[in-house]
């Protein structure tokens, strides 16, 4: 199974080769990547959570402080009207929004000082800013304890997320890990060596001994 998680599709490239143009390029459209995933994963985990076709978003939305009663209303009905104060638009760059601030809390936190960081550390941070956001959202709008669990859990989610996309780095490249194998490789064929070598003066051995008698 390990050997199954190193396959690769290309091989390795020598990082030396690579001109520093090339190198900068690389770096600009793995940012870029990495953004937009985030972008699409933030916009699609918000219309999970805050979607009214699904049962936990329907009960957020009839807990809202708004003038207009949603308790008659079917979950159509109330997408729709949600899609009227709020076009795609405007939650794309909300999305985007987000996911920059994520990422600046992220480089403020170290994540981006070069420093080994582990995914425990990513889980801490959600974890801070999900109970952050479950407890500012209530005071900001005065919503009840429902709404105050879903919208942190929200929060840890998406910084859990977008920490991920934007932070975790695939495994160590293939020659490295090549070095590895081969370094076992040579023990094993030095410790048959050795044991080979152990029963020919064993053998040698009982043949002297057995001369002598």
């Amino acid at each position: 199974m390990d050997r199954l998680a190193r396959i690769r599709i290309l091989e390795p490239e020598d990082e030396t080769s690579l001109s520093p143009m090339e190198r900068r390029v690389r770096r600009i459209l793995s940012i870029c990547y990495r953004l937009a995933l985030a972008i699409f994963i933030t916009a699609h985990i918000f219309d999970f959570l805050f979607s009214s076709v699904w049962m936990h978003g329907y009960i957020w939305s009839l807990n809202l402080p708004i003038d207009l009663d949603m308790s008659d209303k079917s979950a159509g009905a109330i997408v729709y009207h949600q899609l009227e104060q709020v076009g795609q638009i405007e939650r794309l760059i909300l999305m985007t929004g987000k996911v920059l601030a994520i990422a600046l809390v992220m480089m403020f936190c170290g994540f981006a000082s070069g420093k080994p960081q582990t995914i425990w550390n990513l889980f801490r941070l959600s974890m801070c800013i999900g109970g952050l956001g479950g407890l500012l959202r209530p005071m900001q709008l005065k919503q009840r304890m429902f709404s105050s669990l879903h919208e942190g859990f929200y929060c840890f989610v998406i910084t859990f997320s977008i920490g991920a996309i934007l932070a975790v780095r695939s495994m160590e490249r293939l020659p490295r890990s090549v070095g590895v194998v081969e370094a076992k490789a040579a023990v094993d064929e030095r410790s048959e060596e050795v044991s080979s070598d152990r029963e020919e003066n064993n053998n040698n051995t009982a043949k002297e001994e057995m001369k002598d008698e």
